[in-house]
């Protein structure tokens, strides 16, 4: 609550508006000096602005709309946009700050978040991604009204869209075998267990049980979401080791790799298991991701994103037949969220049969 108008404060010779808000004291600094009239005038202005919205409801809480911009920025939602990127270190907070910095504007008022969703949507960033971005912004100024009844509406997006019938599969992996030889072993693995891209990413010989024909999944090999070309150790997801077993011809394929791998000199007992040709340092997802799209692309498809393979996989797998729970243990997910998530439409429908045999 607001029990008067806001006062001017003398910090030091910094003029300062002093709002006090449900018992604590707000201050909006960068107004000049106390000595000057001008700023005077003007502190006098943003006071007299804050205490008419208070009385006629409309008062921005957050108090970003009565702070002056530094060169047509705001400087404290960079600011804070900064901290939380660099506290969360994930891929959405790090591009919502990225493009927030880029676009430069403040985003006080609801005309100003206006122009801020044209000016994404001008820059070619789909709705998804502009929504999620503005999400991000609202979590470090959950009281900003012009934020919070911004809306963009996010087209449905086709069940089907992620996974991969079983013919494309086919049609993929054989492209991938003969114009990217190098990545064939990986990506066949990947579409025939459903691993996350951390976990097969981080993938060492150690974990790969050939005799036994299974991995072990412990650890991933995370991307940091400020440097995305860095990686660092961690759990899996759920914080838990989970068995995802292998196909008779997987195993066969990775004795293969094996040797090839220990005939360049790599380890091939703890070392990774799928790295880059060049340096033979772990892989990124920004060149799996060219290799993957430029293979769909060959073939006529569509390209999906990387983790249509983990979709594809799963949505097969339940369409066969297999147990939700046993392939909830599998993939490291709860049933009902594999459920939810991956029972998609894959065109393998076992129709009945009602005749005798």
């Amino acid at each position: 609550m607001l029990r008067k108008a806001p006062t001017l404060r003398n910090n030091n010779g910094a003029l300062q508006v002093r709002v006090r808000l449900d018992g604590k004291d707000h201050f909006i600094n960068r107004l000049g000096r106390f000595e000057d009239p001008i700023a005077r005038a003007r502190a006098q202005a943003i006071s007299a602005e804050i205490w008419r919205d208070y009385r006629e409801g409309n008062l921005d809480w957050s108090l970003s709309r009565y702070k002056p911009l530094v060169e047509g920025k705001d400087p404290d939602l960079l600011k804070a946009m900064e901290e939380l990127m660099l506290r969360k270190r994930q891929g959405r907070t790090t591009h919502a700050y990225r493009v927030l910095k880029r676009y430069g504007g403040a985003l006080r008022t609801e005309r100003e978040v206006r122009e801020f969703l044209r000016w994404m949507e001008a820059e070619g960033l789909a709705a998804s991604t502009r929504s999620t971005i503005l999400s991000t912004i609202r979590t470090v100024q959950p009281n900003n009204k012009a934020l919070s009844v911004a809306f963009i509406k996010v087209p449905h997006r086709s069940v089907q869209e992620e996974v991969l019938s079983k013919g494309e599969i086919q049609m993929v992996l054989e492209e991938i075998r003969t114009n990217e030889e190098w990545f064939y072993a990986c990506f066949a693995v990947w579409l025939g267990t459903g691993l996350r891209n951390a976990e097969l990413i981080g993938l060492t010989w150690d974990c790969v049980r050939l005799e036994a024909g299974e991995l072990l999944i412990t650890k991933t090999l995370r991307r940091d979401g400020v440097y995305t070309h860095k990686r660092h150790w961690a759990g899996t997801k759920t914080g838990k080791s989970r068995v995802v077993p292998l196909r008779g011809d997987l195993v066969a394929l990775l004795k293969d790799h094996k040797d090839q791998m220990a005939a360049l000199g790599l380890d091939t007992h703890k070392g990774l298991v799928f790295v880059t040709p060049k340096t033979y340092g772990h892989l990124y997802d920004s060149g799996l991701e060219l290799v993957w799209k430029r293979s769909q692309r060959r073939v006529g498809l569509a390209p999906r994103r990387l983790y249509a393979q983990r979709h594809s996989f799963l949505s097969h797998a339940l369409a066969m037949g297999n147990s939700p729970a046993d392939l909830a243990a599998v993939a490291g997910h709860r049933t009902e969220q594999l459920l939810n998530t991956y029972a998609k439409p894959t065109g393998r429908v076992v129709l009945p049969y009602w005749e005798e045999s």
